[in-house]
């Protein structure tokens, strides 16, 4: 079971990267932002009692995507005659819903890191995730060539790198199947945007997440809720 989530998981890394190269040729748009992780372990023992000593920790949070500016050009549609466009010439309500609505796919890195200390006993947790992504979201376009784009998240992930510091020695978290398995999480965000050029747009951004993993009962579970903090760029062609 174990071999077949990570070859799904290299699968879909591959998908990402080939639809990232192939998507810019089809002039197309790409994003790339950088910030930091703030993330809680949540922790809960076979018993379903919560660990209290762990503290959150911070680390690298990196995004590269392909964007959709929009699910519908109302420009090109208004020079189209097909059935579709027709029924948006005839819902310009709904024709500028469209407009507003974005998606993103992509990669992403994730350093998801913990402190903590139990009966004065310190320790640490350092993990590297690597994951795709996907956003659904809607602009809100405000003055000045400012918008706001309120978005849904969903990613895949998988640990690439991980080490536990436990009285004075390293311990391997790969092997670990808390952290060893796929992560799935999903959440929220927002971004603000200003639009600089014609070309290029820049935003600050925040996001909201939990690892969505079932929680089997009578087992220990660990989840994750990172809250990123990040700046980047849009690349319109």
């Amino acid at each position: 079971m174990k071999l077949s989530k990570f070859n799904f998981f290299i699968a879909a890394v591959l998908f990402a990267i080939t639809f990232l190269f192939i998507q810019p040729l089809r002039a197309q748009q790409l994003k790339l932002s950088q910030g930091i992780a703030i993330t809680h372990f949540i922790y809960q023992n076979e018993q379903g009692q919560m660990l209290n000593g762990l503290k959150s920790g911070s680390g690298l949070f990196l995004q590269l995507a392909y964007h959709k500016s929009s699910l519908v050009d109302t420009t090109k549609q208004k020079l189209e005659q097909t059935p579709f466009a027709i029924y948006l010439s005839q819902n310009v309500k709904v024709a500028k819903l469209l407009s507003l609505l974005n998606y993103d796919l992509g990669l992403q890195f994730s350093q998801l890191n913990a402190v903590g200390d139990i009966q004065n006993n310190a320790f640490s947790y350092q993990t590297d995730y690597l994951g795709i992504h996907g956003k659904f979201g809607i602009r809100i376009p405000l003055p000045w060539k400012v918008a706001i784009n309120l978005q849904g998240i969903a990613s895949i992930n998988k640990i690439v790198h991980g080490n536990q510091l436990l009285s004075n020695r390293y311990v391997d978290l790969t092997e670990n199947p808390q952290f060893g398995q796929v992560k799935l999480i999903g959440g929220y965000g927002a971004e603000v945007e200003k639009r600089f050029l014609d070309k290029l747009a820049g935003f600050v951004s925040y996001q909201q997440t939990q690892t969505l993993n079932d929680q089997p009962e009578g087992q220990s579970t660990l989840n994750f809720k990172p809250t990123v903090f990040s700046v980047g760029i849009r690349l319109m062609n």
